[in-house]
């Protein structure tokens, strides 16, 4: 079993796109239409999409906490590096783990374990 996707809501998924496309370099794969324009755009994340939908993002007691993707043992200062390129902040660290913030206000980042990213 895998799993197949992950929603985030956003009021405007051509920019959440772009800048998921930007942060962590997830290709698109496919864009949908409703009778309003652009309703969703499909990210790849490995096996799984990651489907930005139009609406309103609940509230985080409603809903996950982020989303993080697998990086390679050690690769935390390219990650700030990659970030600082598109105007990203890194919000926090650990050992294992990069966080930040999308646009809409949701946490994202990059993670690594058991072998520690920084």
């Amino acid at each position: 079993m895998r799993v197949h996707h992950l929603v985030l809501r956003s009021p405007d998924p051509a920019a959440l796109a772009v800048f998921y496309t930007g942060a962590l370099g997830l290709p698109e794969r496919r864009r949908a239409d409703d009778a309003e324009g652009l309703f969703s755009v499909w990210l790849d994340i490995g096996e799984t999409i990651l489907m930005i939908e139009r609406g309103q993002r609940r509230s985080r007691d409603e809903g996950w906490d982020g989303l993080f993707v697998t990086a390679a043992a050690g690769s935390g200062e390219g990650w700030l590096t990659s970030w600082a390129g598109v105007g990203i902040a890194a919000e926090g660290r650990t050992t294992y783990t990069l966080y930040a913030r999308d646009p809409d206000g949701n946490r994202f980042g990059v993670s690594s374990f058991p072998q520690g990213l920084f």
